[in-house]
């Protein structure tokens, strides 16, 4: 069984390491286990997340997770809303705009997977501008939303959205200076 995981190690480790490097180096012990079991690592790998990591590592940057056309960085870090979108924008990316329950599935898995206790998160959303006329940060269009009920209330000036917030665990509208863990979102491909 140890022999097993260390292959499956081995062989995840050399495949994707081949979407970040001319030459791979390895011992002579790993060189005489993936020597001996080349059929084995086709068996035991799980080939379409071989292919998702790879894919990932091609189209997003280190440390950026990829889904259906865009690249996400989770942050823990809390920072108010107008910090978060800042820091984004310094990589070349935004807060998160949301345009279907599947993608606002995406970054709920998201968060959960780095948060367990699912904390409320950032999303690129705001309406500061103008009362009751939202924005997303991105520029695009406003064409699905998943509010809590009773919300957006615009209480106490609230005019930033986070997501994850009380029992519903959905949208709400928030003051921009509170300070919340964030997404940052890209185009694939953009480094």
């Amino acid at each position: 069984m140890m022999f097993l995981s260390r292959l499956r190690f081995l062989g995840v480790f050399f495949l994707a390491s081949l979407a970040f490097a001319d030459e791979v180096i390895l011992d002579t012990a790993d060189e005489d286990i993936l020597g001996k079991a080349d059929e084995v690592i086709l068996d035991t790998v799980n080939e379409t997340e071989l292919e998702r990591s790879v894919q990932s590592r091609t189209l997003c940057p280190w440390t950026w997770v990829y889904s259906d056309g865009r690249c996400f960085k989770y942050t823990a870090t809390k920072m108010d809303w107008a910090a978060a979108e800042l820091n984004c924008v310094s990589m070349g990316a935004n807060l998160p705009s949301v345009h279907s329950e599947n993608e606002y599935q995406f970054l709920k898995t998201l968060v959960r997977t780095y948060d367990p206790a699912e904390n409320p998160t950032w999303l690129g959303l705001s309406n500061c501008q103008k009362r009751n006329t939202w924005f997303w940060s991105d520029g695009t269009k406003v064409d699905y939303t998943s509010w809590n009920s009773g919300e957006p209330n615009w209480s106490k000036n609230e005019c930033c959205v986070h997501f994850n917030w009380s029992n519903q665990k959905n949208w709400n509208d928030i003051p921009c200076h509170e300070a919340y863990s964030f997404i940052c979102v890209k185009k694939a491909g953009a480094r």
